[in-house]
């Protein structure tokens, strides 16, 4: 990074922190007459010290563990309480001023989407370890960052509009937020920015079919409505039972997020980990697809079903594994991006709902075709005269700086 750009983010970090400091004493001390300020306050102050840390050593070789230990922590406390700060910000403006509380809350909304940079680039940026970036990529910051402006609105003071709940439920505020944050951090790691170009030595022919599949794919799971293998290609319902902008913004969040996520920064940080393996690409894709898949084992903590869980877990490692080599062929993140979204998207207007529903015996099998179609052409990308052209590009473009 630009030493100017270096001391910008720095200097914004310790200053949000100064900021969210001053703010929450105040409101501890209007809060029940200064009884919470005593204890509270000090609890702030020692917070404050350890986040401010990673911003000023420089090159310390004293209290190693210690300060590894506080990145950790310092990364999953801010990404999660930031929004809940913003808030007490919005609050405590209202309280003193006559702005309008509406106008603040858009403010707000809008800083939460570039108000985790600094913290990334400051804190999360210090961790060396393959595991522990992957780990907090996506638990900590991602789930931070995409509920970032629904988290905004826990404090009970605020009067959301429903609108901006709406926005705020979808996470598409969050994905845009992600996506910023996850750049400038994976530059202070050391790698390249993402491909957003078609890599010309791509064959136009097998970038065609990368997009037919997905385009085919997404409409069969959306509108097909047969019941077993007789009907299953031949009858379709076209209907939006739910084409609201919410369920269409909640469909393209995942699309961007997910996608900046695991086929780029997941991906990028396994490419490198096996860089110097024989099977290089098919360990990296294989092990991002299942992670891919793993991660939405949380959606059973959100209602869903386990069985409808275990479904999802299978065929979103199985769609991983196509997505991960639909970029690394095509060269450009926007195919990926624009398939996943086309799938969630569609589905969630076609059924009204953003969870799976217990799948039957057919379902299980659909699931078993859908392995095979898209295990195999993840196979024939990963082999062959495509296998050359997405080694070049990962020798160009994905490793270190």
């Amino acid at each position: 990074m630009a030493p100017e750009f270096d001391q910008m983010l720095r200097r914004w970090y310790i200053g949000q922190l100064v900021l969210i400091l001053v703010v929450t004493l105040i409101q501890l001390l209007l809060t029940n007459q200064g009884v919470a300020f005593p204890g509270g306050g000090m609890l702030m102050i020692i917070w404050l010290l350890n986040a401010l840390w990673p911003a000023i050593e420089d090159q310390q070789q004293d209290w190693r563990r210690l300060r590894h230990v506080n990145y950790y922590v310092q990364t999953v406390l801010q990404f999660m309480l930031l929004p809940i700060m913003v808030g007490n910000l919005i609050d405590l403006v209202i309280k003193l001023t006559p702005l309008d509380e509406q106008g603040l809350i858009a403010v707000g909304m809008a800083y939460l989407v570039v108000g985790f940079i600094p913290i990334g680039y400051v804190v999360t940026a210090k961790i060396q370890s393959l595991v522990g970036r992957i780990l907090v990529l996506i638990s900590a910051i991602f789930s931070g960052l995409t509920g970032a402006q629904i988290t905004l609105f826990v404090l009970p003071v605020l009067k959301v509009p429903a609108a901006f709940n709406m926005i705020g439920e979808t996470g598409i505020l969050g994905a845009v937020g992600f996506v910023l944050t996850v750049a400038v951090l994976m530059r202070a790691w050391g790698f390249h920015g993402v491909s957003w170009r078609f890599d010309h030595q791509a064959k136009t022919s097998l970038v065609s079919l990368i997009i037919l599949a997905g385009l085919l794919f997404s409409l069969w799971n959306a509108f097909s409505t047969g019941a077993n293998w007789a009907t299953t290609f031949t009858q379709w319902d076209f209907s939006l039972h739910n084409a609201t902008w919410k369920m269409f913004l909640s469909g393209l969040e995942p699309g961007i997020a997910e996608e900046w996520l695991y086929r780029y920064a997941v991906l990028t940080l396994l490419l490198a980990a096996f860089q110097k393996r024989r099977f290089q690409l098919a360990w990296s894709v294989g092990l991002s697809g299942a992670l891919f898949g793993l991660w939405h084992f949380t959606n059973a903590f959100v209602g869903q079903s386990l069985s409808a869980t275990g479904e999802q877990i299978v065929f979103a490692a199985t769609l991983g594994w196509f997505l991960a080599v639909a970029y690394l062929y095509s060269g450009s993140i926007l195919v990926p991006m624009a398939i996943h979204a086309a799938v969630d998207s569609l589905s969630m207007m076609a059924s009204g709902s953003q969870t799976m529903a217990v799948p039957g015996a057919f379902e299980w099998q659909t699931i078993g075709l859908t392995f095979v179609v898209f295990g195999g052409l993840t196979i024939f990308f990963l082999t062959g005269a495509r296998r050359k052209v997405i080694l070049q590009r990962v020798d160009q473009g994905l490793r270190f700086i």
